[in-house]
């Protein structure tokens, strides 16, 4: 995936400010796709995990960085996780085969459901205490008992969680978990890895960077940000060399 246009990021980032995490997701992947957002909202949480993680690696290499304190001495410990091997995960899902029903059966109990979207997520933001049982509900299609229906809140809790298992079966990116391990005190946990926030920080970072170099330029030389933000890094970094330090 070849890296956006540097004005695409900063959109993008200016746009999100005040967004929800699942909005400015959808506005990252935007800078890297043609496709219309609302296309973009409709596709599995995983695939849309696995672009953003495509568009890391254009921006700042094949490699995250992930920092974690440990949660048994306090260390702040650092992981290192591989983009292609994570993306080798991504199942690949159209938007074809998302519109097709998958199917759940525990105990005598039937449940078709679709896989989670950007768009979902959108829509329960500010939700935060009852957003995993309204997601599970937003994506079921049709519960049955012994070929009656039942609803929602009728399930049992392993139902549920039998749903959540085959949510991530089918996308397995939706939910990334890292196994951590402190190096000072050897004690082992799992970090859940938020895709969509980590490449938004990476790029906030990056954006602000470079308003820096667009201030400096501009006042250096009276450029236009448009035409600061057309050059190349690697021009830009040039002219910014030139500048007394």
């Amino acid at each position: 995936m070849p890296p956006p246009r540097a004005t695409d990021l900063l959109d993008a980032w200016d746009a999100g400010l005040h967004s929800s995490s699942a909005r400015r997701a959808l506005l990252l992947l935007a800078t890297a796709r043609p496709d219309p957002i609302d296309q973009l909202a409709a596709m599995p949480l995983g695939q849309v995990a696995a672009e953003l993680l495509r568009l890391h690696a254009s921006l700042f290499g094949p490699t995250l960085v992930c920092l974690a304190d440990c949660r048994s001495c306090g260390t702040v410990v650092e992981s290192e996780v591989d983009v292609a091997q994570l993306t080798s995960l991504d199942t690949g899902r159209t938007l074809a085969d998302q519109a097709a029903p998958l199917v759940v059966t525990e105990g005598d109990v039937d449940v078709e459901f679709r896989l989670p979207t950007s768009a979902d997520l959108v829509t329960l933001a500010g939700d935060v205490p009852s957003a995993a049982s309204a997601l599970a509900h937003a994506i079921v299609i049709r519960a049955s008992r012994q070929g009656r229906d039942v609803s929602f809140a009728d399930l049992p809790a392993r139902v549920n969680a039998a749903l959540e298992r085959c949510v991530v079966e089918h996308d397995p990116l939706a939910r990334i978990e890292l196994q951590m391990t402190c190096p000072q005190c050897g004690s082992t946990w799992t970090e859940w890895l938020q895709v969509g926030e980590f490449v938004w920080s990476e790029v906030s970072n990056l954006a602000e960077r470079l308003l820096g170099d667009v201030a400096r330029l501009a006042y250096a030389f009276g450029w236009r940000e448009a035409d600061i933000l057309a050059m190349s890094a690697s021009r830009r970094q040039h002219y910014l060399a030139m500048l007394p330090s």
